[in-house]
């Protein structure tokens, strides 16, 4: 059966009791997970890592952090333990080993069934409830209808927080088997060089055109989202220039902290700008790789981006003592462009709705694809511009995103 996950806004429905409960549970379980890195960096560092475990009680007793006893034991187990897991798992290799996170991130906390109950709500549908705590003694805290049955659904739940506004996610059987991604590339296998070529749909993702495939699918932004990202961008910087102004004239001591109610007033009208550009472009990505996979062939070849590496700060450059231009201002301006896009979120979605429609995907190299002609396959190509792509082989001139996807022989 298929696990699928879901994340609905609930900030909406929160009242401020509900609202503030929720935020010190969140904080305190980051503190816990922060602590607990912290210390496992120390036991490794002093060559004592057979001394990693889950215990947290001598956290919790720890000075400055006694705010720790008044959250349910159960959500700071639930948070030990998943920074143990992630410990683990790095210590074997498998993952870096895992970050603190800062105040200023998106952080969660994972509800086990000690603190909530699901009860049927029709024929279709459930009611999750959550209790302040896990006693005989517990009291309503939150309730939300999901559209999902009590048997559907995971046995835990996860509430985060993202500035002012809250979600809540989980999983679900959807009841449908679904192949995998492996197995579908391995269906694939018995297929000559040629014939693959034939059942294989590459997709450039780019920042002038988002999507373009090589079967001739161009997707953009629609005039709407375009206008409602340029209107957001240019309210946000508004914003953050009064804000930056106040803060100089009235001397904060920190430039990033807000020190008065105006400045956390601009502050919140920056994040709300935000999250509507971060919607509009979650909403593309859902409709562009819907289109990209319903068009597409049986197999999707993706280019295999290092995002990380393409939206890094431009590096000083420094003659003797003195430092000269860089462009940073350019690559700033460049790497903007690239997370307006969302290039990673497109992927992630096409990877998971193509298994829904039974075609695979598969990561290519990046490396000259947009430098060799889709027709005859030759590199022996120009580019005059960003559009233009001309082939000295063959004398055809081509859109330069028709790229050619080549399946590498560990893809087969």
């Amino acid at each position: 059966m298929a696990i699928r996950g879901f994340c609905i806004s609930i900030s909406e429905r929160l009242r401020s009791n509900q609202a503030t409960t929720f935020a010190q549970w969140i904080g305190a379980c980051n503190v816990m997970r922060n602590q607990k890195i912290g210390e496992y960096r120390e036991l490794l560092a002093d060559g004592k890592g057979s001394e990693i475990a889950q215990g947290y009680s001598h956290i919790k007793k720890s000075q400055g952090l006694e705010f720790l006893r008044e959250v349910p034991v159960q959500l700071l187990r639930n948070a030990a333990s998943a920074a143990f897991s992630d410990a683990e798992a790095a210590r074997a290799g498998l993952r870096k080993f895992p970050k603190m996170k800062g105040r200023h991130k998106k952080r969660s906390v994972l509800l086990t069934c000690e603190l909530f109950i699901i009860e049927p709500l029709g024929e279709h549908g459930s009611l999750l409830t959550i209790f302040d705590n896990a006693t005989k003694k517990r009291q309503k805290l939150f309730s939300v209808k999901l559209p999902y049955i009590p048997e559907q659904l995971a046995k835990q739940f996860r509430i985060s927080r993202q500035g002012a506004r809250f979600y809540l996610s989980g999983s679900y059987d959807d009841g449908v088997m679904n192949t995998s991604n492996e197995a579908l590339l391995r269906s694939y296998a018995h297929l000559s060089d040629e014939e693959l070529l034939c059942n294989v749909t590459g997709i450039d993702r780019g920042v002038v055109r988002p999507i373009q495939t090589s079967d001739g699918l161009t997707i953009t932004y629609s005039p709407e989202e375009a206008e409602s990202l340029r209107r957001q961008v240019k309210k946000k910087a508004h914003y953050q220039r009064i804000l930056a102004r106040k803060k100089r004239l009235n001397g904060n001591k920190n430039r990033h902290k807000c020190e008065t109610a105006k400045q956390r007033k601009l502050a919140a009208k920056i994040a709300k700008a935000d999250a509507k550009m971060a919607d509009v472009r979650k909403g593309f990505a859902h409709r562009a790789s819907k289109q990209v996979v319903v068009a597409a062939k049986p197999i999707i070849g993706l280019e295999d981006l290092n995002l990380k590496g393409m939206t890094k700060r431009a590096k000083p450059k420094q003659e003797g003592r003195r430092f000269v231009k860089n462009n940073a201002h350019a690559k700033s301006g460049l790497n903007r462009s690239l997370l307006n896009v969302a290039l990673g979120r497109l992927g992630d979605f096409i990877k998971y709705k193509a298994v829904d429609y039974g075609k695979a995907t598969v990561e290519v190299w990046a490396a000259h694809s947009s430098m060799t002609h889709h027709v005859c396959g030759s590199r022996d190509t120009a580019r005059p511009d960003q559009a233009t792509l001309m082939c000295h082989h063959c004398g055809v001139e081509e859109n330069a995103m028709k790229t050619r996807q080549r399946l590498s022989p560990s893809g087969r």
